[in-house]
């Protein structure tokens, strides 16, 4: 069983749950679960068999937030919602040298994923990252393991204001989207901050989808084509039935590439 960082730096319990794959390995998958969801997305992933190695889950800060939640006090759209990501990726980077960290996102995980990676190739905020150990060294050594390993971005959030555009002026996304652009953390926009990088990505979107509809698919895909040119993307579009559903179409692909 992989280690558990154990030290407090954060106002609440990241929940870290760990998988061990059956077959002895250093390999682990980081899963970032979406909006209103939780570290239990490590649960599913498990039960299907579709991922090699370890799977490690945690929880964001706004995990399991829902109707009832003050959306004001949410961290979506800031540096706090990223940080226990950094964090956990500083951890099996640079302090266990795990020499293969995958990356599984799911919604707004996918969108988190990429304003974690812009973060770390610019390394902006560099006084909060110093704070959770992370200094330029560390940016850069993380980088070069995820460019070994693998990016699985499963419907990514592209921005609220797509949501808006497709659902409508609820009070709690137009807050969320003016939050999100104000710090710069729109993952359409972030995605050319990724420039330089060479990633393993594989890109998969629903259409339609019913939670955060299609409008910027195509423009989102050509963005980090641009971006990610020295590297990677492979793009898949289903059609199982929506944002919610097991995306078998994903896996299918997935599994297709590993096998070559």
């Amino acid at each position: 069983m992989l280690t558990i960082p154990t030290k407090q730096l954060f106002s609440y319990d990241l929940g870290i749950k760990i998988i061990a794959s059956k077959i002895p390995t250093e390999e682990l998958t980081i899963c970032c679960h979406g909006y209103g969801h939780n570290r239990n997305i490590i649960n599913a992933l498990s039960a299907h068999h579709v991922l090699s190695g370890n799977l490690l889950g945690f929880n964001f800060p706004d995990h399991d937030i829902n109707a009832q939640s003050d959306y004001h006090l949410s961290t979506f759209g800031t540096l706090n919602e990223i940080l226990p990501l950094l964090y956990l990726l500083k951890f099996y980077a640079c302090d266990l040298n795990l020499p293969i960290i995958n990356l599984y996102g799911l919604s707004a995980g996918g969108g988190a994923i990429i304003n974690a990676l812009a973060i770390l190739n610019q390394y902006t905020h560099a006084d909060q990252l110093q704070k959770i150990g992370i200094t330029l060294d560390h940016a850069k050594q993380i980088l070069a393991i995820v460019e070994n390993s693998q990016i699985i971005l499963d419907c990514p959030l592209k921005s609220v204001a797509e949501i808006i555009a497709f659902s409508g002026n609820d009070p709690e996304f137009v807050m969320l989207a003016e939050r999100y652009t104000k710090n710069q953390m729109n993952p359409i926009d972030a995605l050319s901050l990724l420039a330089g990088l060479k990633l393993n990505i594989l890109l998969h979107f629903q259409n339609p989808d019913e939670i955060l509809g299609n409008r910027d698919d195509n423009l989102f895909i050509q963005h980090l084509q641009t971006a990610n040119r020295n590297g990677k993307t492979t793009v898949i579009i289903g059609h199982d039935g929506g944002h919610n559903v097991w995306h078998t179409t994903l896996w299918h692909k997935y599994q297709e590439l590993h096998k070559a």
